[in-house]
């Protein structure tokens, strides 16, 4: 089962075609299954979208490949969601019992569609963020009627992709990340169908999701081949308009790419909560020579403002499931996840996905467990009991 996102007190999830919830025992409840799309198919289509996409077919898979995600699930609206599945967008309105497909999205597009975060609500209207390569500009899509169709809001060749849009609840900004080389990388705000950079031009503002607090930006770096990866805060008062170069400030290091972020409350307070992504294989936009310099274990670390979030601990780690095509170098073999999502009851909800252990299951953190971390020795900074499926 991979996560999806939360509404309320649902917690949607996928699993192979099928979109459902996460019930309180942990279990998949499934609502329906994304149909095969009413459109004209080549072969290699075809056979992308069927078989390939199945949660049987994965699971036969996964010793060669490891597990493999092609579907995501975003709830935009009471009984709305959108959901991709390879290059196809779909909408169901009755809580995903029911599918149309409603936009064809570029076919260069990822094994998902787009990436978990592209998806935001804000002002009213869904915005949506390709996630192309090579062949086609970076572009976002802006819907006015909850996905039922949609307009470009912005397209340009200045970036490869966008990696997602983030609604700032504090300042009521959008904000987007892209990349992927040091040229195309930047952090920045939606306004009026442009995209206009805060901090760009280098892999320390190569970022997956963001994730606010009322003081600050938070984010880790996207690079599977630096030295190391840095965790960074931008002051929003480095962004008021008044300073024309803004200096974000490193915070801490993680020992691979950082995907995914949530802001959690503690005790009356904001936590932050970052994701690593054990990745595999060289980065293709990296300089010649270039390593993977990436863990082999998936993580989640977080911070809270009594250390002034400048002490990271180690919530808990996946090691990336062993495969057999991993010592073919020709052959694909999956990337180590964590997703992350927060509830409203301010649990931080964990989901690693192509590990050797927990693999799919969906795991809660309570605010009282996160509370407990800082009464550990900067040695053993991590939960007193493993995180329990909800």
């Amino acid at each position: 089962m991979k996560l999806g996102s939360t509404r309320g007190e649902t917690v949607y999830a996928t699993r192979g075609l099928t979109v459902g919830h996460v019930a309180p025992d942990g279990e998949f409840v499934a609502h329906g299954t994304l149909p095969n799309p009413d459109i004209d198919f080549e072969g290699k289509q075809r056979v992308n979208y069927g078989p390939l996409n199945r949660w049987w077919t994965k699971r036969l898979l996964n010793r060669l490949t490891g597990w493999y995600t092609t579907t995501n699930v975003w709830p935009v609206a009471d009984d709305v969601l959108l959901a991709t599945v390879g290059h196809h967008l779909y909408r169901s309105t009755d809580d995903g019992h029911s599918w149309s497909h409603v936009y064809e999205l570029p076919f260069d597009s990822g094994p998902m569609g787009a990436l978990p975060t592209s998806v935001c609500v804000a002002d009213d209207r869904v915005f949506f963020a390709e996630y192309t390569f090579e062949e086609e500009p970076a572009r976002i899509l802006v819907s006015d009627d909850d996905g039922a169709t949609w307009e470009t809001y912005l397209e340009t060749d200045d970036r490869r992709h966008f990696h997602g849009i983030y609604y700032d609840r504090y300042s009521g900004t959008i904000w987007a990340t892209t990349g992927d080389t040091d040229a195309e990388s930047a952090i920045g705000l939606l306004e009026d169908g442009e995209f206009r950079p805060i901090v760009e031009g280098s892999q320390q503002w190569r970022a997956v999701e963001l994730t606010f607090t009322p003081e600050a930006i938070f984010w880790g770096m996207d690079c599977s081949y630096a030295e190391e990866v840095r965790l960074y805060r931008l002051s929003r008062y480095e962004i008021n308009g008044s300073n024309p170069e803004p200096g974000p400030e490193q915070i801490g290091v993680a020992d691979a790419s950082v995907y995914y972020a949530e802001t959690i409350p503690v005790d009356g307070e904001h936590w932050v909560a970052f994701a690593t992504a054990a990745e595999v294989g060289i980065d293709d936009t990296s300089p010649a020579g270039s390593e993977n310099t990436c863990s082999r274990s998936a993580r989640v670390l977080a911070a809270g403002p009594e250390s002034d979030y400048e002490s990271w601990y180690e919530l808990c780690s996946f090691e990336r499931q062993r495969t057999l095509n991993e010592h073919i170098s020709s052959l694909p073999h999956a990337s180590a996840y964590v997703y992350l999502e927060s509830t409203d009851r301010g649990e931080l909800l964990v989901n690693p996905f192509n590990t050797t252990n927990r693999h799919g299951e969906v795991l809660s953190i309570s605010p009282d467990e996160l509370a407990t971390v800082t009464e550990q020795t900067e040695s053993d900074r991590r939960l007193e009991e493993p995180p329990q499926a909800i």
